[in-house]
């Protein structure tokens, strides 16, 4: 059988093309964030599953912010799906876990989503493509921690931005503490007020590798990093965790 390798906003693949997948990104709030976990781990995941096992899907990843101090949400929601199947007659309402988790009624279903959902709240929602992504030699599986760079693109400058910013990145030296990176852009709600267009993920396998690049040695930018400022702003940066990761095989 065929296997697909996911990131967080790359699929990989040898019989899709990558331009045709997406991943709906949803980020949640949670009141209680330990409780919600245990809502994904006990309900969301087995339906999850079976969406993938069924083909509707192709893969649902879950991550948690490090420090929920430093965002207005808790927990970011991954479905990566094939934008040719997205208009498929399907039906995705909480009536339908039904049919996915055994032995669940319809009353039990509803009492479900509401204690759900008095719990957590959805922040906003979107959708990404993946543009490029590097990896660090030897890196078969990616890491648990993805530390991501929200950026706004100058208007019609994303082309310039994105070929800038693949130069930055064309390779990522063996036994660095990053083991990789990824550009993503989004393909919905553009406009002169969006808060962010593009963001671009450095993977590290510990959250600590992270902080100790940031604490190395303070250096001033050199010229090239200068002419990127010209093309976008960077908004503001979030650390995950990977929570838990599904994909199809």
């Amino acid at each position: 059988m065929k296997k697909y390798l996911f990131s967080l906003f790359l699929l990989v693949s040898v019989s899709l093309s990558a331009q045709n997948i997406a991943f709906d990104m949803t980020f949640i709030n949670a009141e209680d964030p330990g409780l919600y976990d245990s809502h994904l781990k006990t309900y969301f995941q087995p339906v999850n599953q079976r969406l993938i096992d069924d083909g509707r899907v192709l893969g649902w990843h879950v991550w948690k912010v490090v420090d929920t101090a430093q965002a207005d949400y808790t927990h970011l929601a991954v479905t990566v799906y094939d934008m040719d199947k997205m208009d498929d007659d399907y039906d995705w309402s909480w009536a339908s876990w039904t049919k996915r988790l055994p032995n669940l009624t319809e009353a039990h279903a509803r009492e479900i989503a509401e204690m759900i959902n008095d719990n957590r709240k959805i922040v906003f929602q979107t959708q990404m493509v993946n543009v490029a992504e590097v990896l660090q030699p030897g890196v078969t599986t990616y890491p648990d921690i993805a530390v991501l760079n929200f950026m706004k693109v100058k208007d019609g400058k994303s082309k310039s931005y994105e070929n800038m910013e693949k130069s930055f990145t064309k390779s990522i030296a063996k036994g660095s503490p990053r083991k990789g990176w990824s550009l993503a852009k989004r393909v919905e709600n553009f406009g002169t007020d969006i808060a962010w267009t593009h963001f671009t993920v450095d993977w590290y396998d510990k959250y600590s590798d992270y902080l100790k690049v940031g604490a190395r040695p303070s250096s001033d930018a050199g010229s090239s990093y200068k002419g990127i400022t010209k093309l976008r702003d960077l908004r503001y940066r979030v650390a995950f965790n990977k929570f838990i990761f599904l994909n199809a095989e």
